[in-house]
């Protein structure tokens, strides 16, 4: 049986019987992975921590025809601080829901691998909102993916738009103030983060923390992958700007 060795990143497992579980893994070079983990249900199996949620590292699998199964994982990191803390737990959990639903097997996918380990290590160690880091990440993925709403000309007459204009999902972004639409309206500043921030580097969305407008950005980003990603029952409470 030939053997694989990846990064990788542990999206969900599930009971398999009495022993075992099945493990889905996010690849950056093989996409999507279900791997029979046999035996790590037992307490001394070296897998018991290897097939959690969260959990990143180099995985060593056997392939035998079109199944796996999960041999070996040098750990990196489990992002232990976040099941400690509920609110950023959420948020977490969102996003692997997020990548499980969109993630195909043998579709490589690096730059969202790095991404996702950059944007899990900001919630599990940083100290910004989750709900920040959330529209980050929703941003980059939304790009990644090739769903980014457009920003920079109306969608209805094809017209550039520069300063306050609609928002509308359906159509993929945004609409000028010139054409009638009853989708809402958005200020010319969140119009602007939704057109910069999936273009940047990941990390430097810590900038937008003292920008007003992120907010209602993220609302809007947030209607948009709802619509193309049906994530409605999974989604974080988005920003209620009570908190510090």
């Amino acid at each position: 049986m030939p053997v694989i060795t990846t990064p990788g990143l542990v999206l969900r497992r599930a009971d398999y019987s009495d022993y075992d579980r099945m493990v889905t893994i996010f690849s950056p070079e093989m996409g999507r992975l279900d791997a029979i983990a046999r035996g790590c249900r037992r307490p001394k199996s070296p897998l018991v921590n290897a097939v959690e949620p969260f959990t990143s590292g180099e995985f060593q699998l056997y392939q035998h025809k079109e199944r796996f199964s999960l041999e070996q994982c040098q750990i990196s990191d489990s992002y232990f601080e976040l099941r400690g803390d509920y609110d950023r737990l959420r948020h977490g959990v969102y996003w692997l829901r997020l990548l499980d639903t969109a993630i195909l097997p043998d579709t490589p996918a690096p730059e969202l691998f790095i991404t996702t380990l950059r944007a899990l290590a900001h919630l599990n160690y940083g100290e910004l909102p989750p709900e920040l880091v959330t529209f980050a990440f929703e941003a980059h993925f939304m790009r990644l993916m090739g769903l980014s709403p457009r920003m920079d000309t109306c969608m209805l007459c094809g017209r550039p738009v520069d300063g306050n204009a609609r928002f509308d999902p359906d159509l993929g972004g945004a609409v000028c103030l010139c054409c009638h639409s009853p989708a809402p309206e958005m200020s010319n500043g969140a119009r602007r983060i939704l057109m910069k921030l999936p273009r940047t580097q990941f990390d430097k969305f810590q900038l937008l923390n003292d920008r007003p407008e992120w907010p209602e950005a993220a609302r809007l980003l947030r209607s948009c992958v709802n619509l193309r990603m049906h994530m409605e029952k999974f989604a974080p409470p988005l920003w209620d700007g009570d908190k510090p």
